[in-house]
């Protein structure tokens, strides 16, 4: 039993996916609301074309200067790790919330949401410092099937996974 977990730990850092899964996250329903106009605002004054409260673009782009893909430094890299996982993290919520509510009109408004200089930079910036050897794709494992995706497909590719639908391909 020690060693079947200990090998499963071995394999999952020794071999590297070659393939982006097709989805990220937990499976979902599809949602069937009608999507409200690009930039119109509920009683409480938000739209769902806002980004979430926790996204910080001066951390992201301070994180993608001090570890470039031609130097990385050990505590840059976990500054770069840190700021990722924030931006992956509210990125893919809020996309999910949109496929939840809206279907895949939800997913294409957050293909136009998530298209700004920043998220470009961002996508771009995840390609090169993979292509440099920084990091691995299995170095995430809260984001794993994101990373996979945006760095293997690109960003217009990542949406949750539908009910039946596994998150991993096999």
């Amino acid at each position: 039993m020690i060693g079947f977990g200990v090998f499963a730990r071995v394999e999952r850092y020794m071999s590297e996916p070659k393939t982006a899964p097709a989805c990220y996250g937990r499976q979902h329903v599809a949602g069937t609301k009608a999507i409200p106009s690009r930039g119109s605002r509920d009683r409480g004054g938000r739209s769902i074309d806002d980004r979430f409260p926790n996204f910080d673009p001066d951390k992201i782009t301070l994180a993608l200067r001090v570890c470039t893909p031609l130097s990385c430094p050990r505590d840059a890299l976990k500054e770069y790790r840190s700021a990722m996982f924030w931006y992956l993290s509210s990125r893919l919520q809020h996309t999910s919330n949109l496929y939840r509510d809206y279907g895949d009109l939800g997913l294409m408004r957050a293909r136009e949401i998530f298209r700004d200089p920043i998220d470009a930079r961002v996508e771009q910036g995840l390609r090169e410092r993979y292509a440099a050897g920084i990091f691995r794709l299995n170095d995430f494992r809260q984001n794993h099937a994101a990373v996979s995706i945006i760095v293997l497909k690109g960003g217009d590719a990542l949406r949750p996974c539908r009910i039946g639908e596994p998150a991993e391909e096999d």
